[in-house]
Formats: C-alpha cells, structure tokens, sequence
C-alpha cells in the first residue's frame, strides 16, 4: 500500500509539474543547445608564433551552441575557460548573457586534448592554442544561420582571458584566422599580460576591455596596465 501511495503521489507530481513547465521557462533558458566538432590544432608556443601549422597536431575538441530565445541571427559571445577547464563561471555567464538575447558557445580546450585541466602544470599545454580554438569557432559560427557573424564576442578568463587578449593582435589574427571572420569585441577577465610578443601592441580597431581583481595575487594587474599603456587597448577596469 506505502508503495501503491508513493507511486500515486509521484504520478500526481510529474503531471502537475508538466502543466506548469511552460510558466517555469525563464529568458535564461536557450531554445536550442548544439553540439559542435571544433576542429583546432594542438602545438607549441614556438609553432604558433612562426606560424607552423604542418608540424601542429590535428585535434577535435567539443563545442556548445547554446541559443538564446529570438528570432533570425542573433549575436554569439564565445566563452573561453581557464586552465581548470570549463567550471561554474562558464554556467553564470550564459545566465547573464541569454536573458539578453545574446547566444553562447563554450569551447572545450581540455577534454579533447586529453586533460581535465593544467592548473597544476602550465606547460603541459602551450598558453596561445585557445587563440586557434576561437578563431576555429569563428568559422563554425559564421556559417551558422541563427549567428550574425557581424556580431561575435570573444570573453575568456585567466588563460582563456590572456588568450581572448591576444587574439586581437593583427599579427596572429592574420596568421592563424581563416574564418573570415573579425570578432565584434574582445573581453578578457584576469588574464596573464606578463609574457610580450613582437607587435602586439598592433592590435585590431574592435573594442577590447580588460576586467582584474585587485587582490588577485595569481594574474596581478600591473603587467595589464602596462600592456595597456603601451598599446592601444583601453586601461584595465579593477574591482
């Protein structure tokens, strides 16, 4: 009888909660979720920098298209991890983001590659191969037709900051940005600015905003302000 009544009340429970599924829906929620093949290449710091792509590595990472409620082309914000890979912080962007009518694609940069993460050693992965993986994202978007690829962000945070950075640099994107494509803006969150390249501070015309904590001991600051003032990015927002 306990099992009959058990049974009953959850029965009870799933027709009232799929009467009422409709209202629950919140502007947060997108209307569709894709899963995309990004095909990228794994290499070397050394092989971005000189363009080598015949000694890079042929790699396949995951990413999710999450599209925000709308109609027609809707502006994409790429979101670019840090080295612990995709956490929570990825989930409450696209929170902020979808309310807005903005879509999202998160990029996996680890799992392909065969890590969860590289937090506990940098150099198991070159720092400029996420730079490859959103340029590769801009060429699956521009194709996509609920994307207007006049409108495509890039925002990373910490590694995926320092490469959201640095992908705005003419060089490289001339280098390695067969999409077609120039992102609308560029937003990196606490990202490491102390390693420098030859022209970076020859960046493209497009918005770029830099956001750092100032407590944060990890990827301090100043190095950003630096790389600000020598360049014609904009100074770094500190909260």
């Amino acid at each position: 009888m306990t099992r009959g009544l058990i049974a009953s009340l959850l029965a009870s429970s799933l027709v009232s909660f799929a009467a009422n599924a409709e209202g629950l829906a919140t502007k947060d929620m997108p209307i569709r979720v894709e899963l995309h093949p990004l095909q990228t290449l794994t290499l070397s710091d050394q092989q971005f920098l000189a363009g080598d792509k015949a000694g890079a590595k042929a790699t396949t990472l995951a990413g999710q298209l999450s599209i925000a409620q709308g109609a027609g082309r809707l502006p994409v914000v790429i979101l670019m991890h840090g080295s612990g890979g995709a956490g929570g912080n990825i989930g409450y962007w696209q929170r902020q983001l979808h309310p807005m009518g903005i879509s999202t694609f998160v990029i996996d940069g680890m799992t392909g590659r065969g890590f969860t993460g590289v937090g506990s050693n940098q150099a198991s992965l070159g720092r400029l191969n996420f730079i490859v993986d959103m340029y590769g994202a801009l060429a699956i978007l521009a194709k996509h037709p609920r994307v207007d690829p006049e409108r495509i962000a890039l925002m990373g945070f910490s590694r995926g900051g320092q490469g959201v950075l640095y992908a705005s640099v003419e060089r490289f994107h001339k280098m390695w940005n067969e999409s077609g494509v120039q992102p609308a803006a560029y937003v990196a969150f606490y990202p490491d600015c102390a390693t420098t390249y030859r022209d970076d501070t020859a960046v493209v015309a497009k918005p770029i905003r830099i956001f750092h904590g100032t407590p944060d001991s990890y990827n301090r600051s100043r190095p950003a302000r630096a790389s600000s003032a020598a360049s014609r990015r904009p100074r770094p927002m500190s909260s």
